[in-house]
């Protein structure tokens, strides 16, 4: 697999990350930065009018380490063997194939709220 990035200016101030398709998107009500179900996890991400949000995906094996501990450490299902990234216009972000139906996910970002560098290991 290789490193994939992406540039975004997003119209809404977070992105979503899913490993089945029609999720019910958790909401961050107590502005964590970082909030997931079995399903779907959501991003913190900086506003449109701010500027872009650069996100970076890749095999946690292949991104370089990172001098903190993530911001979000969990698992998420992934029945059909991929994970999506999207917003709500925005149907697809980046993407990439997972070898199990769980993938592990990690997220750091630069900020709690609002990053402009997002970092999302899978593995």
């Amino acid at each position: 697999m290789t490193i994939k990035r992406a540039a975004v200016l997003l119209d809404y101030c977070s992105f979503y990350i899913a490993g089945v398709d029609e999720v019910s998107v958790p909401l961050d009500h107590d502005l964590r930065g970082v909030v997931a179900s079995d399903n779907c996890i959501n991003v913190s991400a900086l506003p449109w009018n701010e500027g872009e949000t650069t996100i970076t995906l890749g095999r946690f094996e292949e991104l370089p380490p990172q001098a903190a501990l993530p911001r979000f450490d969990g698992v998420l299902r992934t029945p059909e063997y991929r994970v999506d990234l999207f917003d709500a216009n925005m149907p697809e972000i980046l993407s990439m194939e997972v070898p199990d139906a769980r993938t592990r996910v990690r997220i750091w970002m630069n900020r709690p709220l609002c990053p402009d560098d997002v970092i999302i290991a899978l593995g």
